[in-house]
């Protein structure tokens, strides 16, 4: 459930405990949230928008709101999308009315596409049913390596058009919907824009140049938006194009496209180490296990926490056990490969789903056994790790307790491995700590 803008309706929502509740600040915001969240579970999301965001407030009409849900619907056909008002029944383009008044039963009702006194008499709305995900890649594939800079978008009223080369009313998405995709899928947006550029302007002579931004001229315009240069739109028939304002265009969409990677990574990465977080932990996890059952191969999580971890925290400061934090996870990166995902999903305690999309790591290698030899590397290099802001009167070394649980074998889903690897990691612990499955101590601290 995506909530946009001030609907009223969040505290309600809260009390269903099977609904996800997220909420945004603009419709554009939206749209990211829904690309993120329709790649691990299409046609299982519903917008709620308020009514001065739903393109019926002041200087809007319903070709605005038309368009705002066609865009949602362009990034997840499924999406239910719902308006926020209390003073009109209307559904217009949306799939109907809520309002803050309801009683959370008439909520469920309404956004589960079940009648309420807010739809139209005698209709009766229906919910799509969920497509089952068998995706093999997350919402994104790089690891961050840092946090992101900006964690929200600047309100932007319209997708940005070209001046004077559009190919549909102002602000419509139809006829964007190539540079559309490009930003949700990572595709490559210079490429989609250019396309739909010649297409608009029957100038197959344009091309970008990236980098420095050079002045205009003849045949040439610098691409850049408020402050923020990428290159320089080029034709070949000078002239024959406003390419200044192809050039504008152009710019605005390479802006969203940075503003929409970092919304990304804001919403699956943990601010501290750059790892992905626990949202992103479950999404992928279950994306895993699907593409595993498919493919008849196994997929293994490794979950683990840091022991004693309280006591270094409360001797040393925060700044140290912050710090210590940081250097596992950049530990970790080292010690397992790009496909596996390194995940931080509580204060001390990470996951990391070994993921093996191209088959075994090596042809003789079988799960969990190839595993535990990679858990156990980074255990040693972990214990070898001289912290600095721990100081020289650090207690030995820096010890892990885990558990490494594989699909099929120790659960059929997320939830059973992820209760397994933990059931493993509290008996490591209560053996003695510094175990990970059946691993060896990787060394012998002197205890805190």
């Amino acid at each position: 459930m995506i909530l946009v803008g001030r609907t009223g309706l969040e505290g309600k929502l809260r009390l269903d405990e099977g609904l996800e509740v997220v909420r945004v600040r603009t419709p554009m915001d939206a749209v990211g949230e829904l690309a993120s969240l329709a790649e691990a579970s299409p046609g299982g999301t519903v917008v709620v928008i308020a009514d001065q965001d739903a393109g019926h407030g002041p200087g809007r009409g319903e070709d605005s709101a038309s368009a705002l849900v066609e865009g949602l619907r362009l990034v997840d056909a499924g999406v239910r999308v719902l308006r926020v008002s209390s003073g009109s029944r209307e559904r217009g383009p949306f799939d109907g009315v809520v309002h803050a008044g309801m009683s959370v039963d008439e909520l469920r009702s309404a956004i589960r596409g079940r009648p309420t006194p807010a739809t139209h008499e005698g209709h009766t709305a229906s919910t799509p049913a969920p497509a089952k995900s068998v995706q093999t890649q997350p919402a994104h594939t790089h690891q961050p390596q840092s946090p992101p800079t900006e964690t929200h978008a600047p309100h932007t009223h319209e997708t940005p058009q070209a001046a004077g080369v559009n190919d549909g009313a102002p602000g419509e998405m139809a006829g964007d919907g190539d540079a559309v995709l490009a930003v949700l899928r990572g595709h490559d947006l210079a490429g989609a824009c250019l396309s739909i550029l010649r297409r608009r302007t029957g100038d197959d002579t344009l091309r970008f140049e990236s980098g420095a931004v050079s002045g205009g001229g003849p045949g040439r315009a610098p691409v850049a938006w408020e402050g923020h240069g990428y290159g320089t739109l080029v034709s070949g028939r000078a002239g024959h194009t406003d390419l200044s304002g192809s050039a504008a265009w152009l710019a605005g969409w390479f802006r969203l496209g940075e503003q929409h990677a970092q919304l990304r990574d804001a919403a699956f990465t943990d601010p501290l180490t750059g790892a992905w977080n626990r949202r992103y932990f479950d999404r992928f996890m279950s994306a895993a296990i699907d593409e595993a059952r498919a493919a008849r191969r196994s997929v293994t999580v490794l979950v683990f926490d840091i022991d004693n971890f309280k006591s270094y925290n409360d001797r040393y400061g925060h700044d140290a056990g912050d710090d210590v934090l940081r250097e596992t996870v950049r530990l970790l990166r080292s010690a397992v490969r790009p496909t596996d995902r390194v995940c931080r999903i509580g204060g001390d305690e990470f996951a990391v789903i070994f993921h093996e999309p191209a088959g075994p790591r090596e042809a003789t290698s079988k799960h969990p056994a190839s595993i535990h030899a990679t858990a156990e590397r980074f255990q040693k290099l972990l214990a070898q790790h001289r912290f600095p802001k721990l100081t020289q009167e650090a207690p030995g070394c820096l010890t892990i307790s885990g558990g490494l649980a594989t699909y099929p074998w120790d659960g059929q889903s997320a939830s059973d491995l992820i209760a397994r690897a933990d059931a493993l990691a509290l008996e490591g612990k209560r053996s003695g700590k510094n175990v990970i499955a059946l691993g060896p101590p990787a060394c012998h601290p002197t205890g805190l």
